[in-house]
């Protein structure tokens, strides 16, 4: 007879902020700067203007 696994409200919870922690912008950002002796002349040219202003790049200001 199988065993039936509960899952708790807190394990729910832990694994809810778990992936919002993996989806954050900074993990994202932190992903790239590891990884940016990869990155390609074209993908340096589309990160270049985002990084060059000082409000980040936005254009709607």
């Amino acid at each position: 007879m199988p065993r039936k696994y509960t899952v708790t409200a807190a394990v729910i919870e832990r694994n809810k902020n778990s992936r919002a922690a993996q989806l954050s912008l900074d993990n994202y950002v932190r992903k790239i700067v590891a990884r940016a002796p990869e990155l390609t002349e074209a993908q340096k040219a589309i990160l270049r203007p985002l990084l060059s202003e000082p409000d980040g790049g936005s254009a709607d200001r």
